[in-house]
């Protein structure tokens, strides 16, 4: 969904327990198993620790680098652009689990974008970001419950 300042996954149910998709999350060494919309990803789940990552956005993957913002173990990561004063785009993704039972979650990944240049890159790149949150919802979904499943 593209709204006035954010982009957001479809929200999804996943057949597994939120700490494996938690876990699953957090394993950047294997994000090309399953992370079509980002492939690679390096650094750590720490508060204040960079991310390279490479984001596919259509023409190939492209380096970018963000830094993890907040850690709520088993509901919610966030990571940011460097976000300094003046810069004409801000952004913060975060990605979030509901815990619905023992065995079920639900997942939703939002993008929100404040500064002077947020509005046209959102009508530039909305669409394209939104298909990269789906198409990665939907390999997290894929990836958790096979792993749950055994």
């Amino acid at each position: 969904m593209i709204t006035e300042n954010s982009v957001s996954s479809e929200e999804i149910v996943i057949n597994a327990p939120a700490q494996i998709v938690w876990d699953v999350i957090l394993d950047f060494d294997n994000y090309g198993l399953w992370n079509t919309f980002c492939p690679s990803m390096k650094g750590k789940p720490v508060v204040g620790s960079p991310l390279e990552m490479q984001v596919d956005m259509g023409n190939g993957p492209q380096l970018q680098v963000e830094y993890v913002t907040r850690v709520e173990p088993i509901h919610t990561i966030v990571w940011s652009m460097e976000n300094k004063p003046g810069d004409p785009i801000h952004a913060d993704r975060m990605q979030r689990i509901s815990p619905i039972d023992d065995s079920s979650c639900r997942y939703v990944s939002i993008d929100e974008f404040s500064g002077e240049f947020a509005g046209p890159m959102l009508e530039q790149m909305g669409k394209i970001v939104e298909k990269g949150f789906n198409d990665c919802a939907a390999g997290l979904k894929k990836r958790a419950e096979a792993l749950y499943q055994g």
